[in-house]
């Protein structure tokens, strides 16, 4: 089913078809019930039908070029908690990178709210990569991202502008998702932590 709530043009246009429809149903119910029955389940029906059509092809992902001021490269580092060292795999003396684990999260603990402990490990692995990473010369920060991947980046990248995605997290199939959506070069860090 084709999420309609991506982006606010898709859900505006969302909105616009539930109105007409109510409206249809309505005048129709005005005419006759059943009438106003009919027009109901033509307009759930097609309402139903273009949400599970075939999902639009996206956009094809520009490569962007750096906008970052001055000559530093800023890198973001998304890392799985636990992800072992990483001391002279990334950086140099002009880059800046910006730490990000996903607090990942089973679906029983969110419902419970028991996440603390989740948290607090994604933060003592992003705190311990980041002070590495200082430690070596490279101005570094860590902090914790959301549950999902995908979306601890796209808050990152709200919110740092990196120049460079890497992935230290060792799952292909987020490599891959990451690439087909984000316009910045990515590049996988994990295969040489194997």
């Amino acid at each position: 089913m084709r999420n309609p709530l991506r982006s606010e043009a898709e859900a505006f246009r969302f909105l616009i078809v539930v109105l007409v429809g109510a409206v249809i149903v309505g005048v129709a119910g005005y005419i006759n019930t059943w009438v106003g029955v009919a027009a109901a389940v033509l307009v759930i029906a097609g309402i139903a039908a273009w949400l599970t059509g075939a999902p639009r092809e996206p956009d094809s992902a520009q490569r962007l070029v750096s906008a970052t001021p001055g000559k530093a490269h800023r890198v973001l580092l998304v890392a799985a908690a636990g992800t072992p060292t990483i001391a002279g795999r990334i950086g140099g003396q002009t880059t800046d990178v910006l730490v990000v684990v996903p607090a990942l999260v089973s679906t029983v603990k969110s419902l419970t709210g028991n996440v603390d402990d989740e948290r607090a490990q994604a933060q003592q692995t992003a705190d311990s990569l980041a002070g590495e990473l200082s430690a070596a010369g490279v101005p570094a920060r860590g902090l914790v991202g959301a549950d999902d991947t995908i979306l601890a980046i796209e808050d990152a990248l709200r919110e740092y502008g990196a120049d460079e995605i890497v992935l230290a997290t060792g799952d292909d199939e987020v490599l891959a998702k990451v690439r087909d959506r984000f316009a910045v070069p990515v590049s996988a860090l994990y295969n040489s932590i194997r």
